[in-house]
């Protein structure tokens, strides 16, 4: 009597599909991420048209040769952080610049023509002169870091600091 010597495959498709089933179901799939914006509120009145004082608009102009006006000036980019901190914290009581912290709006207006390094750069220094004017305002009113805050501590930083940003293309 003679001995098979081949294998029976049809158990192995079997097994195949079990392991691709596991293999899908358990792994994580990295998806991009885009910029972290908050988008406004839909408007429940009937008049949707807030008016603001000039005083509480600080203006960033982005042409498309990537040349930065910041309040009608030329200006480096690198600039932008401290000249935004200066302007929404007023120490200096100036009438060309907000009361009060929470009444800042940064007016960014960019030319369809840049690029979005340009763009993703200036939003980056927005940020970090409102992640400055957090942490230093936190480290005052809780002796804490703005990142080191819980839920109601950070929701009145927040409040005092809110980052309100206008965006237009020209």
């Amino acid at each position: 009597m003679r001995n098979s010597t081949s294998i029976h495959a049809g158990s192995m498709a079997d097994i195949a599909f079990l392991m691709l089933i596991f293999f899908l179901t358990t792994t994580t799939i990295n998806t991009d991420e885009g910029l972290d914006q908050t988008l406004p509120e839909d408007c429940k009145t009937e008049d949707c048209a807030a008016k603001l004082l000039e005083r509480n608009i600080f203006e960033i102009h982005l042409n498309n040769q990537g040349t930065c006006l910041i309040q009608n000036k030329i200006s480096s980019k690198e600039e932008l952080a401290n000249q935004l901190i200066d302007f929404v914290e007023n120490q200096s009581g100036s009438t060309i610049a907000p009361e009060n912290p929470a009444e800042a709006v940064i007016r960014l207006e960019v030319s369809r023509t840049n690029s979005y390094k340009d763009y993703v750069s200036i939003m980056d220094e927005i940020k970090t002169a409102y992640l400055q004017m957090r942490t230093q305002y936190s480290q005052e009113k809780f002796s804490k870091n703005f990142n080191d805050l819980n839920a109601i501590e950070r929701k009145l930083v927040l409040k005092q600091y809110p980052l309100q940003l206008s965006e237009a293309t020209k």
